[in-house]
């Protein structure tokens, strides 16, 4: 986050895939609150009630995979509760597969801007 905001960059987090069944959506937004995330987004996976409950808990970015009725339902709840969905993963910079991170994470975040 300190790399972001030297560059003046928004960023928006993206949980790791399968983390919202092994740690749950609450756990992860609050990691996020005090990550000082700008904006987050809670990967669901293909799982509907953890989408709902997401929405429920206060996330305002969610990303649904699985059936498109499935996702247009819970495409149409997020928004009527000022939501964001996405139809699709934003691209990603992963942190966990180059530590050390300060400069691999300007290079990205100079090419990609915001989001």
């Amino acid at each position: 986050m300190a790399v972001a905001r030297r560059l003046q960059r928004a960023v928006l987090l993206l949980t790791a895939p399968g983390a919202q069944a092994s740690l749950g959506p609450a756990y992860l937004l609050e990691m996020m609150r005090q990550a000082g995330a700008d904006r987050a987004l809670i990967d669901c996976g293909q799982d509907a009630g953890t989408a709902l409950l997401a929405l429920r808990l206060g996330w305002r970015d969610l990303y649904l995979a699985g059936p498109q009725d499935t996702a247009a339902r819970v495409a149409a709840i997020a928004k009527a509760s000022g939501a964001t969905f996405h139809d699709r993963l934003p691209p990603a910079f992963d942190l966990a597969a180059c530590p050390p991170v300060d400069e691999p994470l300007v290079q990205w975040l100079t090419a990609h801007g915001s989001n």
